[in-house]
């Protein structure tokens, strides 16, 4: 299908999916990275006026890929939080996530977002979830949330979130990315987040997500 694609990522076969996901096989897992669950919440606590709904279209995009992939587990690259974890709307939406998903594991490789959930541990526990800080490793990926929490010299092929990288197509706005170079960075999977633009680098493998599509960007 046009809004998937699949390649090999350290001799793994990985499924890049439209909707800012990536899918790893072998492991069941579907993982994404900087979820943002609260961050409208957040902005209008402190006066900034916002829609309501983002946190539950993100949850339906997991529903849907979950339901796609037939994923036996979720692996958050960090910033599943966007700050604490107050008595707030999204706070049920997600409760009804976990309940919708119950035999799915849900784990977090803790963000500089995700504080709540390091300082403590109950909050993760009554959301569902099993958090890793700083890093998790898993032949042949090492797993964190920004590039330079990996630890040197701990081998695998870093897979990370934190940098939210967009690109402009020709006719078309601003589009989340995937980029495979030294590291690999997987796109914001909120909608509601920001984009940092970059210039490719030579040899760099970019991929990205369009409406309903995987592109192949071609390297320099």
């Amino acid at each position: 299908m046009a809004d998937e694609r699949t390649i090999d990522v350290a001799g793994e076969a990985v499924i890049l999916l439209a909707d800012r996901a990536l899918y790893w096989p072998r492991a069941g897992t579907l993982i994404i990275a900087d979820l943002h669950l609260g961050k409208a919440d957040h902005f209008r606590r402190a006066g900034i006026a916002l829609p309501a709904g983002g946190t539950s279209l993100d949850l339906e995009r997991l529903d849907a890929l979950l339901a796609r992939t037939g994923a036996q587990r979720l692996l958050v690259l960090g910033d599943l939080l966007h700050g604490q974890v107050p008595d707030a709307p999204w706070r049920a939406r997600w409760q009804a996530f976990r309940t919708r998903h119950a035999a799915v594991r849900v784990e977090v490789v803790a963000g500089n977002h995700d504080r709540a959930l390091r300082r403590h541990p109950e909050r993760a526990a009554s959301m569902g979830l099993a958090v890793h800080a700083p890093h998790l490793r898993e032949p042949p990926f090492l797993f964190v949330h920004a590039a330079e929490d990996a630890p040197r010299g701990e081998a695998g092929y870093v897979l990370a979130g934190h940098l939210h990288p967009v690109l402009r197509l020709p006719g078309l706005p601003r589009l989340p990315v995937f980029r495979f170079a030294e590291v690999g960075i997987l796109p914001a999977f909120t909608a509601f987040a920001g984009g940092q633009p970059f210039a490719p680098a030579r040899g760099e493998r970019i991929y990205v997500c369009a409406p309903d599509a995987v592109v192949d960007v071609p390297s320099r």
